[in-house]
């Protein structure tokens, strides 16, 4: 490729498109009316590189529209009467189109190869957008960054489409789960087990496709929490699990995990006051972890299309189930521009997204206002969650921490309680777990649920 006397990309060539496949589904089109659905599904006009395929492809779907038959012979008065039938060529380039197309057989392996271009023309118009905005040098380097974000995402979406599925091969891959876990064939199993049983029980396990949040107000145990349940997952499910931080440094996460799995005092291990019986629990903790499964990014600054990006890498990898964000409201938004809940609801968006994509659980830890702290309970709710009420539509579960002995000092001490405040598909309620601070572990407790609820 040529570069111009600035240094900028230059290339006279010319962009990808295939005006067989474009001829081809239109003749397609008018010899089988029966399979217009089938590439409406698949095109849209501006998925066409020619100006005079653009015009015929909406005099079809017109015709098609409005319920009459699409041939050669409505669909050059249709032109005729929009006055467009001499800009493509006449009644003979309509008749041209139909000869080159002998069957309709092909015509979604058509419409592909049209969209696959289109696709890539569009890679092409945003790079060099994007690449015009960098030698402008009007913006400045983090505003430039996430502009480009931005469009590369929206980009991104013009790719997922939805697939439209006969109601017996839903339930047919329904009746295949439910007789895996009637078997108790638990790697056949789409949820993840947390490794509490009483969370277990309401939320069966982290199921895939689902966003799920965590919140709480600072300092209750968002990111303790978190981290036992990555401990529980890559030790006793082996399951690979992705665990962006963007608060914590890895040697942090590391220390913390291995406090919490050697029942290590935290505080102990930063003066570097162990004593020998800890030092060796620490090691043994390190060695069973690092059969585990996990992967840390610790960048401080990540957007979106980099969470995305790193998790689709490892999905096709190493196989990944689980994605943890530490913390929503961290996330650097697409565009620093919008609104802060604008903002909010573009990254909560692109989470679920990610997560129905990868067919896998995503948690996300997020942050509760102040709202909890003037109620006389103090206990968290659904509309505390801050910044935008797109997280709690758009999660399809939401798990609310709070500690009563942060505001009543001596009241339920060494307690969490985890309140399920939304599940889309099940329960919601509340259960109680032990937390031994020192340790940074929450446990199971088998005296119920000890608060005054």
């Amino acid at each position: 490729m040529a570069k111009d006397g600035n240094g900028v990309a230059n290339s006279n060539r010319p962009l990808p498109r295939s005006h067989d496949a474009e001829q081809s589904v239109l003749g397609s089109m008018l010899r089988d009316n029966q399979i217009i659905s089938d590439v409406i599904v698949e095109l849209r006009a501006e998925h066409l590189f020619s100006d005079a395929h653009q015009r015929i492809y909406k005099a079809i779907l017109k015709l098609f529209d409005t319920g009459r038959p699409v041939d050669l012979v409505t669909l050059a008065e249709e032109l005729d009467l929009e006055k467009n039938l001499d800009d493509i060529g006449g009644a003979a380039y309509l008749l041209e189109i139909w000869d080159r197309t002998p069957t309709a057989a092909n015509a979604k392996f058509y419409a592909k190869i049209v969209r696959d271009r289109a696709t890539i023309r569009s890679v092409i118009h945003t790079s060099t957008e994007v690449l015009e905005s960098a030698y402008g040098d009007s913006q400045a380097a983090d505003e430039l960054m996430h502009d480009a974000v931005g469009k590369f995402l929206a980009l991104a979406d013009l790719g997922v489409r939805g697939g439209v599925v006969p109601l017996q091969e839903a339930l047919h891959e329904a009746y295949d789960r439910i007789d895996a876990r009637s078997a108790g064939d638990l790697s056949s199993m789409s949820g993840l087990s947390t490794g509490y049983p009483d969370l277990d029980e309401i939320t069966a396990g982290f199921q895939a496709s689902e966003m799920i949040i965590i919140a709480a107000r600072p300092s209750v145990g968002k990111t303790a929490f978190a981290l036992n349940i990555i401990r529980n997952i890559i030790t006793r499910e082996k399951a690979p699990v992705l665990f962006c931080s963007l608060e914590q440094s890895k040697i942090e996460i590391a220390e913390r995990l291995m406090c919490s799995h050697g029942r290590v005092d935290s505080q102990k291990l930063r003066k570097g006051a162990l004593n020998s019986e800890e030092m060796d629990r620490l090691v043994q903790a390190g060695g069973d972890l690092v059969t585990g499964n996990l992967f840390i990014d610790d960048s401080p600054a990540q957007s979106m299309l980099r969470i995305a990006s790193t998790a689709r890498r490892l999905y096709q990898r190493s196989g990944l189930r689980l994605v943890v964000i530490d913390y929503l409201q961290l996330i650097d938004p697409e565009s620093r521009r919008d609104p802060r809940q604008e903002q909010v609801a573009q990254i909560s968006r692109r989470l679920k997204g990610l997560a129905r994509e990868l067919k896998i659980p995503v948690i996300a830890l997020a942050q509760v206002n102040r709202a909890s702290e003037d109620r006389q309970d103090h206990r968290p709710r659904l509309s505390d969650l801050r910044e935008s009420g797109s997280i709690e539509q758009d999660a399809d579960t939401v798990m609310l921490l709070h500690r009563p002995e942060r505001f009543e000092p001596g009241m339920n001490e060494g307690y969490m309680e985890v309140i399920i405040g939304k599940q889309r598909n099940g329960p919601t309620g509340q259960i109680a777990l032990s937390y031994v601070k020192q340790f940074m572990r929450f446990e199971s407790t088998t005296i119920g649920t000890p608060f005054d609820i």
